[in-house]
């Protein structure tokens, strides 16, 4: 019997039997990997079946019609990782805190599954998050509280942490949704900034790594899926929106003092956390400036982002993948080992210095 077998047996059979943090993730993690290649192979015939394609046009990547609803199947799992957890291990996470990501993550799928097959205007979207955005303020030390001396401001009132928090929650998930662009990118994007709170977490002491690994486990699966030539499928919105989901989720929860996470932070930690996604954020402010500077709508869609531009200069997606993880990585780790004991608003003034530098580059290259 294989050795998460064995666990499981114990755990449903053997009340004396104690399990470690390793098994749960061996658990998990296997759990996530079985689960995600059934799923994956299933919706994708699904995808097929009801003719969700991502069909190609003037803005695509790629030469033909690919499936796009990738973003259900991770779905699937991701509920099954929630449910398998909240069952097992409900003394690390709370049920109700597990249901209400359960409720979020639904509202999300079910809106980007719509949007994937039919198309949906964005307005209806931009509702669904703030429904969601609503139901992650019921549960505790889930919105921002502090500046971190940002502006010299600290901690924040009730009403600006709410409202302040509502954006940028709305800002991240739009931003991971605009930036899947070619095969990849919000995948790896998203791995890249799991790994690294799963490690924060796991130094504060808290469980979340338990699910947030498993998560990334499905990630990568799905990235076979997507840059194969004989499987190859598409997250759809559903996969992109729900990506932003997580990351906007955690993002608000490390930016609340009550939280913990924050001390664990190396440098500011509203920095840390800009810094680990500095590529979708500044590549959205970049395209929004550039279209309004046009005159046209900053949501009138078009290849002007970074990636798309890598692309139409030759690079595979891949390769152009790895360039804007680097970017990132660069940046993440500047601060950390260069500049982590200047005052806090000369690395902020650094970081503008040398990000205007590698776009200026960007641009004459």
């Amino acid at each position: 019997m294989s050795i998460p077998l064995v666990i499981i047996f114990n755990l449903i059979f053997d009340n004396s039997y104690l399990i470690n943090d390793f098994e749960i993730l061996i658990v998990l993690v296997s759990v996530a990997i079985i689960l995600s290649i059934f799923s994956l192979d299933l919706v994708r015939g699904l995808s097929i079946r009801l003719n969700a394609f991502d069909r190609p046009n003037e803005r695509s990547s790629h030469q033909y019609k690919v499936p796009t609803l990738g973003g259900l199947a991770i779905g699937i799992v991701w509920f099954s990782i929630l449910l398998v957890h909240t069952i097992l291990f409900v003394e690390h996470i709370s049920s109700y805190e597990t249901y209400s990501y359960m409720l979020m993550g639904l509202c999300i799928v079910i809106i980007g599954i719509y949007d994937d097959i039919k198309g949906i205007k964005p307005l209806y979207k931009f509702f669904v998050q703030l429904f969601v955005f609503y139901l992650l303020t019921r549960l505790d030390n889930s919105l921002i509280t502090s500046f971190y001396g940002l502006f010299n401001i600290y901690e924040l009132d009730q009403t600006f942490s709410l409202l302040f928090s509502c954006f940028v929650f709305i800002g991240i998930v739009n931003s991971i949704n605009l930036v899947d662009g070619i095969d990849g990118l919000s995948s790896s994007l998203t791995l890249f900034f799991i790994f690294i709170f799963s490690y924060l977490f796991y130094l504060s002491g808290q469980y979340y790594y338990h699910v947030l690994l498993p998560f990334a486990s499905t990630i990568i699966v799905f990235l076979t899926y997507n840059f194969s030539n004989n499987k190859k499928m598409f997250l759809g919105d559903t996969g992109s929106l729900g990506f932003g989901l997580l990351i906007a989720t955690i993002s608000l929860g490390a930016l609340n003092s009550s939280k913990g996470i924050d001390v664990f932070m190396p440098i500011n930690p509203a920095l840390f956390v800009v810094l680990c996604l500095s590529y979708p954020l500044l590549d959205v402010i970049r395209v929004f400036v550039l279209r309004l500077y046009k005159g046209k709508s900053p949501f009138e869609p078009d290849r002007s982002h970074l990636h798309h531009i890598l692309i139409d200069k030759g690079f595979s997606h891949s390769k152009s993948v790895i360039i804007i993880i680097s970017f990132q990585a660069f940046l993440l780790l500047f601060n950390l080992f260069i500049i982590k004991d200047l005052v806090f608003h000369n690395q902020l003034i650094v970081n503008i210095i040398v990000v205007g530098l590698i776009l200026y580059l960007l641009k004459r290259i």
